[in-house]
C-alpha cells in the first residue's frame, strides 16, 4: 500500500487533516473503507490542503494495482461471458482507469451503454 515503509508517527511529518464535510463530499469506495484507507494514501506528495488534491491518474491506480496486464488476467474469469473489459477488443489494456472507475461517485459501466441488451447478465453500474 501507500507509504507502508513510511514510520508511523514520525514528528517530522506534517499531519494532514482532512475535514468531515471533504470526507462526505468525497466518500470512499467501500473497498477501500475496508481497507482502511486514508485521503493521503491515494493523494501522496500533492500537499496538505485536501481541498486542492487532484485526480490520481492511472499511475496512482497502479501504484497499487500493479499493471493493467495483471487486472485483465485476476479477472479473466469474466472472459466466459465475454464481459471482461480490462480484456476487451475495444480498448482493454489501453483504457484510462478512470474511464469506467471513479474513487469518488459511481463508476460506469461503458460495456453497457452498446451492450446493455445483448448480454443483461453483465455488469451493472459498481458503488
Amino acid at each position: 500500500l501507500f507509504g507502508a515503509d513510511m514510520p508511523k508517527g514520525d514528528l517530522n511529518v506534517t499531519k494532514i487533516v482532512v475535514s468531515d464535510e471533504l470526507r462526505a463530499k468525497h466518500k470512499l469506495k467501500p473497498h477501500h473503507e475496508h481497507l482502511s484507507f486514508d485521503c493521503v494514501d491515494c493523494h501522496q506528495n500533492q500537499g496538505d490542503d485536501p481541498s486542492k488534491f487532484k485526480a490520481i491518474g492511472d499511475a496512482g491506480c497502479l501504484s497499487c494495482h500493479k499493471s493493467k496486464k495483471l487486472l485483465a488476467d485476476r479477472l479473466k474469469f469474466m472472459d466466459t461471458l465475454k464481459a471482461n473489459p480490462h480484456n476487451s477488443v475495444h480498448d482493454g489494456p489501453n483504457l484510462y482507469c478512470d474511464e469506467c472507475h471513479n474513487e469518488h461517485k459511481e463508476s460506469t459501466n461503458m460495456c453497457s451503454e452498446c451492450h446493455a441488451h445483448e448480454v443483461p447478465q453483465w455488469m451493472g453500474v459498481t458503488p
